[in-house]
């Protein structure tokens, strides 16, 4: 009798306990930035297809900013919750007065590469990364916007190949699309430093190809030292803190995408949620290039959203060491302590 009255006891309590245990916001909206033309931040992007933000009561608002800077730019100025962007440009942000706090990671490593049009000679490309930096001198090379995160990182890449970045001209291209059409159909940049799925472009069109790959390891060191907060996903830190309840459902949310788009048997429909946001125009074969490519950078997403402390700190110096910070600051500073 005892027994079975437990059995009751516990069968009535286990709906309440499992309801107090998942996450529930306040009906709030949260706006993510975007990337356009790439997969881009596939958390949220799922995350709204797929109703994982109203599975936690709060809606998520995807906007198409191509360019960290600008992410970082719309961040501080309110209007934007959620940037996806670069630890280093947290780092100096919060340097310059800005109070900015990762609080997930959305892609651990490098995500960026160096590609040139076909035409363009390298007479040093097989000596490999840092000699084929020397073969940029005089060129154009497209960055998604100046000042941007990739351009901080391009400036490193040409003094170690004996270069300053006044020997090349930085052109704005914006996201991948319009620098892929910049670089190789009107050929106003001769080499563009960018992310997918430009090398997708270039690997199925062999109208340009991929000089220097940082997703694949080359490049500076720096490129090792920082995985596990490569492309990490940042807010406000009185925005984190004042929204406990919005806070643990936006975790669950992500978590959530991440599982969907990490299960081969949703593979198709995630194409589908892509084919409108990731256009190839009449390219031949489109179709199987977007469906190949997709496949391809499922693997660099983070599936827990975790950040390396190790690798923030290691940022941090780096953007020391080639003065964009003047000084160091604690990880703390810029990575918020409840972060998985």
């Amino acid at each position: 009798m005892t027994a079975r009255f437990a059995l009751a006891i516990a069968a009535t309590l286990l709906p309440a306990v499992a309801a107090a245990q998942t996450p529930k916001a306040n009906g709030e909206t949260m706006t993510l930035q975007n990337y356009a033309g790439t997969t881009g931040n596939l958390h949220a992007v799922v995350a709204a297809r797929k109703g994982f933000c109203e599975k936690y009561n709060f809606k998520c608002e995807i906007k198409i900013i191509n360019s960290s800077i600008l992410g970082i730019q719309t961040l501080v100025g309110k209007s934007l919750d959620v940037a996806q962007t670069g630890t280093g440009l947290v780092a100096a942000t919060n340097a310059a007065g800005a109070d900015l706090v990762i609080v997930g990671n959305s892609l651990p490593g490098s995500v960026t590469f160096l590609a040139a049009r076909a035409d363009v000679p390298f007479p040093n490309k097989a000596k490999g990364y840092p000699a084929v930096m020397a073969d940029f001198k005089g060129l154009k090379i497209g960055v998604t916007a100046r000042g941007s995160a990739e351009e901080l990182f391009l400036n490193v890449m040409l003094k170690d190949g004996g270069l300053q970045p006044s020997d090349v001209v930085f052109v704005a291209v914006g996201g991948p699309a319009t620098a892929y059409t910049s670089m190789v159909i009107g050929k106003q940049v001769d080499a563009v430093i960018m992310f997918e799925p430009v090398k997708a472009l270039c690997n199925h069109t062999k109208a340009c190809s991929v000089i220097v790959d940082m997703t694949e390891g080359e490049g500076p060191s720096i490129v090792k030292d920082i995985f596990g907060s490569g492309v990490p996903l940042v807010m406000r830190r009185e925005y984190a803190e004042a929204n406990p309840a919005l806070m643990a459902a936006f975790y669950a949310a992500m978590t959530d995408a991440a599982t969907w788009f990490n299960d081969p048997a949703n593979f198709e429909e995630l194409v589908q949620i892509y084919t409108p946001l990731i256009g190839f125009g009449d390219i031949p074969g489109a179709n199987d290039l977007r469906r190949n490519w997709i496949k391809s950078v499922l693997p660099a997403y983070s599936k827990d959203l975790k950040v390396s402390r190790t690798a923030v700190k290691a940022s941090i110096d780096f953007n020391v060491a080639v003065k964009i910070l003047d000084r160091p600051l604690e990880v703390s500073k810029v990575l918020w302590d409840k972060a998985p």
